[in-house]
């Protein structure tokens, strides 16, 4: 049974959830969202990164819009630091069809890769097969989905 967490504002909804077989979070985003709600939602997963020490994050952002990139300072310089602390080292990144989206998370995977292995994925499946390999490398390609 997985543990989960929720976190809804007037226009999304993001799910935190612990996939204890596979030792991974999983997040799931859904509406409009922005770069406050991005930070929320990081403190959110380092608290429970913190406790469960998981190496892998699937952050599943293919059903939003919106703009969040000004969160990307503050998750390269703030956030990272302390989650690599927690043992994260991979992080699969699925994208919205939204412009906005796809930019954002290119620029986070940019600045975040030195740091841990950062892939964009176009569907789910891609980033999961990714993710459960033995040693997932780090995937640098522009897509457009």
């Amino acid at each position: 049974m997985a543990e989960l967490w929720t976190v809804k504002s007037a226009h999304s909804c993001i799910s935190l959830e612990y996939v204890k077989e596979q030792d991974w979070f999983y997040l799931k985003w859904s509406g409009h969202i922005n770069s406050d709600e991005v930070v929320a939602v990081a403190q959110t997963y380092l608290e429970l990164q913190q406790e469960k020490r998981c190496p892998k994050l699937l952050n599943d952002k293919s059903e939003v819009t919106g703009e969040w990139e000004e969160a990307n300072y503050w998750l390269q310089f703030e956030w990272m630091p302390q989650v690599e602390q927690t043992g994260l080292q991979y992080l699969a990144l699925v994208l919205s069809h939204d412009m906005h989206d796809q930019t954002s998370s290119q620029e986070l995977q940019r600045r975040l890769s030195s740091v841990c292995s950062v892939a964009l994925f176009c569907d789910l499946a891609a980033a999961t097969q990714w993710l459960s390999g033995p040693k997932p490398t780090d995937i640098r390609q522009t897509l457009t989905c």
